[in-house]
């Protein structure tokens, strides 16, 4: 991968994502220019994907790019749970477990909607329990909060979020050291 302060920014913002703990993540990153963001997105794929990882770009604002990585293989397993679908149907998607389909629909949502579409946790992997508590509450009452709000089982969440904290000081480190981004990278 050639764009090396990029490179920094995946393995900064998507450790759990390399590791194959987390469907996804999700972060922003400054480019010069749409054509660099573009570039440095296929060059990411171009090294990804044959381990399960995908890179895409959400939505753009000036020089700043929200950018989506995720496990394909796990993502499409998320979809095919008939609670995220009956959630994901409720906010207009079609309730099919296609990826680039459904990448598709979420990128029109963060574009027409007016707020920041609350689905997205299950583009992140975040429990439908979390996902639904945060809709039903209006995003306030959460029991504890992490990397996400969370609504239920905050037992399991804590652990959840240690385990990510772990793998995140980790796998900067080995990063740091010297490790690439596809050495890091874990196979499907």
């Amino acid at each position: 991968m050639r764009d090396k302060i990029f490179e920094r920014s995946i393995v900064q913002n998507s450790a759990a994502t390399l590791a194959g703990i987390k469907v996804g993540n999700l972060f922003n990153h400054n480019f010069a220019s749409y054509e660099a963001c573009i570039k440095a997105i296929e060059d990411a794929n171009e090294e990804l994907n044959s381990k399960d990882v995908y890179v895409e770009l959400l939505e753009c604002h000036d020089d700043f790019y929200l950018i989506y990585i995720y496990r394909k293989k796990l993502l499409v397993g998320t979809l095919k749970d008939c609670n995220v679908r009956a959630l994901l149907v409720k906010y207009g998607y079609t309730g099919e477990c296609d990826a680039e389909a459904v990448l598709g629909f979420l990128k029109k949502r963060i574009v027409e909607a007016k707020t920041f579409p609350h689905e997205i946790g299950v583009f992140l992997g975040y429990p439908i329990e979390d996902i639904k508590g945060f809709v039903r509450n209006r995003g306030r009452n959460c029991i504890m909060c992490g990397l996400w709000k969370v609504y239920s089982n905050p037992k399991k969440a804590k652990e959840y979020f240690c385990k990510i904290d772990k793998c995140n000081s980790i796998y900067m480190d080995v990063y740091c050291k010297g490790r690439s981004l596809l050495q890091m990278t874990v196979g499907a």
